[in-house]
């Protein structure tokens, strides 16, 4: 119960706080975890050889300093989000392209959409994407115990009506599949790790991989359009931006497991330009590759 009283307190005091030096905290504190976390630094380390292959080692190490310090100050937006004004989200926040993603949608008579992404950047504030557009989004979700502590997260992120978090291996997930009839739902997705166990491996950054093919899968049974979306920061800015011009529909050959590995290649493929466009808030801290 450490964990859940940690999470329980940190959401009542970090509402309260001055952003500008709980970041200085924050990034402090990712330092020393960086410095005295020998194992998770050689993981972060090892990942971005596959990520920043072409870099130099000690460009790598200054960016995984920064997946340190950014993985604390995402800690930090979940503990506070759940009390930030609206007036205050709408100044910090932008959307870009899910309106012209639902119009894609209409136009290819399609109902729910299937937006994924990996773990990069704040992406507890991706909720907001309900409040700005109308929307109903199923955020597919690693379990995490106790259940209290499961429970507690999903009251910070679900700070609009509209945002939902179902874990991937809980019978709730069923309601998010079925809102995929429904127009304008969104089902999001992290496919950049295998949280459950049940991956599968498939070819990323150039190597192999073993991830998640649950959401591929997903959208070749029920016929979803697929789409990538990217939470990250910009300064001080948190952008939530979705990729209309890669949407698309899988294609069903009547080979259900080559419709599948398509639908999941492409889709990687995608990832791998997010993760490099910003490295530094690919906030995974544990092995993806075996050689990790």
């Amino acid at each position: 119960m450490t964990a859940y009283r940690f999470f329980l307190w940190g959401s009542r005091i970090a509402p309260y706080l001055p952003e500008k030096l709980t970041f200085l905290v924050c990034d402090l504190a990712g330092l020393l975890f960086y410095l005295f976390a020998p194992s998770k630094r050689r993981v972060v380390l090892c990942n971005l050889s596959h990520v920043l292959a072409d870099k130099p080692l000690p460009e790598r190490k200054k960016v995984a300093r920064k997946v340190f310090q950014n993985n604390l100050r995402n800690y930090y937006d979940m503990l506070r989000v759940h009390k930030i004004p609206k007036a205050r989200l709408d100044r910090m926040i932008t959307v870009n392209g899910l309106n012209e993603v639902l119009a894609k949608a209409t136009e290819m008579g399609k109902k729910g959409i299937i937006i994924y992404t990996a773990h990069v950047g704040s992406f507890s504030l991706s909720g907001q994407v309900c409040t700005y557009n109308n929307v109903h989004m199923y955020l597919l979700v690693e379990p995490i115990k106790p259940p209290e502590l499961f429970n507690l997260i999903r009251k910070l992120r679900e700070v609009d009506p509209g945002c939902h978090t179902v874990a991937v291996d809980g019978p709730e997930i069923r309601q998010a599949f079925r809102a995929l009839n429904q127009p304008g739902s969104l089902v999001a997705s992290a496919i950049d790790r295998d949280v459950i166990g049940s991956g599968v491996e498939q070819e990323f950054f150039g190597a192999k991989a073993k991830l998640p093919l649950g959401t591929a899968d997903l959208a070749v049974r029920l016929g979803a359009p697929v789409v990538p979306v990217h939470v990250y920061r910009k300064g001080s800015r948190y952008m939530i931006e979705f990729s209309p011009e890669v949407m698309f529909a899988p294609e069903k050959t009547g080979d259900k497991e080559a419709d599948v590995a398509r639908t999941a290649a492409r889709m990687l493929r995608e990832i791998e330009k997010l993760i490099r466009r910003t490295p530094d808030q690919w906030v995974v801290l544990q092995p993806i590759w075996n050689d990790c």
